[in-house]
């Protein structure tokens, strides 16, 4: 099918197709997430593309995707207040490598390679994905629009989330491809897309039913507030006011039966004066109650800024520290970054500690995996419940998939979460402006499930590299069908 001859409709068909491909984009990756559209967006560009020339098949697909980043625009200009410079890269990095995929798929399919032109478009997505992942993590990878599609997710576990990438791509490319396919391979290639998602589906639905059902557990108790003072307290009275009132929490817990107590992370700002007070306060709280807690603050000291993870045990001693090891651009770069693990013994099982940010990284996630965690204790700090709760407050879920533990996840002005090796939700609860305390107890299990990504990290993403680089040097003629 060739584009009308009339100029006005041709860019009315052209206009229509980016703005189908943008909004599809914009609806399933921005903060408030689908997951479902993602599976059709580039469909319209994707068919449009082979139509095109070289140049305007890849501006098409640069405007469209760089439109549907904008959702992000304010969040990180405002909220995070990143510069300029970064938040270009943020969203035309992206959309580079989008209209770069889209421009391969065009190639091998006016080469008449229908099936290379399906796989050329998700290769080349996950390729550049991971690429861009090296720098800046993998928060924009395509595979996070899935994190409330359960039977897709458990594909972590195999791929980490390059598979799934890899998945939520092949599908428009190769109903795409299918169009401008002769009969007999369009049918070959209509079996082959089903069978491939009959797997993906099949493995997911049998994970989640032989979840194991007798896994030892403990009870956590998060506990948060955030408004006016109560937000961040920096000045040592108001800090030590709220210190002891998140301690007053925690013998009412543990009467419900929490073995742990969870606060957010940077509950207040501690300078290094006093954190022998907040030390003796929550020792003492975690020793009457007998329960461990894990306090967040901002530690400040003479040699820097530290954001710790502390934990007091049952007997009233600090069991250990954490430091963050990710700290967010701009806002955290006073913060010195952690390098070392915190991995517990516990009767029930391990026991591990991160905070916020690390859990958007792969790393520290995988080497807990490694070390067999069973929970992950998580204080963190997202932007409001309305804000980024149900996406930066979900992100976490990924890791537990693809490390095989669960997750406890305390954020200010967030939500209170618990979730399983699965990526299932056992409890949420979210946070209230008007300065109340928020409360949940939930019962987590703590069971480490062994993975192969854990086992063989981004094995999936090399491969898509080198399929990437095959692909390139099978079109030999680029430079002509570029052109053309």
């Amino acid at each position: 099918m060739d584009l009308p001859a009339n100029p006005w409709r041709r860019a009315i068909v052209i206009l229509c197709a980016t703005a189908l491909t943008a909004g599809a984009y914009f609806v399933s990756s921005g903060l408030h997430r689908v997951w479902w559209p993602v599976w059709i967006a580039a469909i319209p560009v994707l068919l449009l593309a082979p139509r095109l020339g070289g140049w305007q098949a890849f501006a098409v697909a640069l405007i469209a995707r760089a439109l549907a980043a904008l959702n992000f625009w304010s969040y990180l200009r405002q909220i995070f207040r990143y510069p300029l410079p970064l938040m270009l890269s943020i969203i035309l990095v992206p959309a580079i490598l989008f209209a770069l995929a889209v421009v391969l798929y065009r190639m091998l399919v006016r080469k008449g390679r229908p099936w290379l032109a399906a796989l050329a478009f998700p290769v080349a997505m996950v390729a550049g994905e991971y690429v861009f992942s090296l720098s800046r993590g993998p928060f924009l990878s395509s595979g996070y629009t899935q994190l409330g599609n359960l039977l897709v997710l458990q594909l972590a576990t195999l791929t980490g989330v390059w598979g799934i990438s890899f998945s939520v791509n092949l599908f428009p490319a190769g109903l795409s491809a299918m169009v401008s396919a002769a009969e007999k391979t369009r049918f070959r290639m209509a079996v082959a897309l089903v069978g491939f998602y009959v797997c993906v589906l099949a493995y997911g639905a049998m994970r989640l039913l032989v979840t194991p059902r007798n896994s030892p557990s403990v009870v956590v108790g998060m506990v948060e507030t955030h408004a006016g003072q109560d937000m961040f307290p920096h000045i040592p009275g108001t800090s030590m006011a709220l210190m002891r009132k998140y301690a007053a929490q925690v013998q009412p817990l543990a009467a419900r039966g929490a073995e742990f107590v969870v606060f957010p992370e940077k509950s207040a700002l501690i300078h290094d004066a006093d954190v022998t007070e907040v030390d003796t306060l929550f020792e003492k709280a975690a020793r009457d109650a007998h329960v461990q807690v894990l306090l967040g603050i901002l530690l400040v000291t003479d040699h820097g800024q530290l954001n710790e993870a502390r934990l007091y045990s049952a007997t009233g001693d600090i069991a250990s520290i954490y430091s963050k090891h990710h700290l967010v651009p701009s806002w955290e770069d006073k913060i010195t970054p952690g390098t070392d693990l915190s991995v517990l013994a516990q009767p029930a099982g391990r026991i591990g500690i991160e905070i916020c940010y690390d859990l958007d990284f792969r790393e520290p996630a995988r080497s807990y995996g490694e070390r067999a965690t069973g929970v992950m204790l998580a204080p963190a700090w997202d932007q409001g419940v309305d804000v980024d709760a149900d996406w930066h407050g979900h992100f976490a879920l990924m890791r537990g998939v693809e490390d095989g533990f669960s997750l406890v996840r305390d954020a200010k002005d967030g939500l209170l979460t618990a979730s399983d090796d699965r990526g299932r939700i056992l409890a949420e609860e979210p946070t209230r402006s008007d300065g109340a305390l928020v409360t949940l107890l939930a019962a987590v299990p703590v069971r480490h499930d062994a993975t192969l990504y854990q086992n063989w990290g981004d094995w999936f993403a090399w491969l898509d590299m080198v399929a990437l680089i095959a692909l390139l040097g099978l079109t030999s003629e680029i430079a002509r069908l570029w052109k053309s």
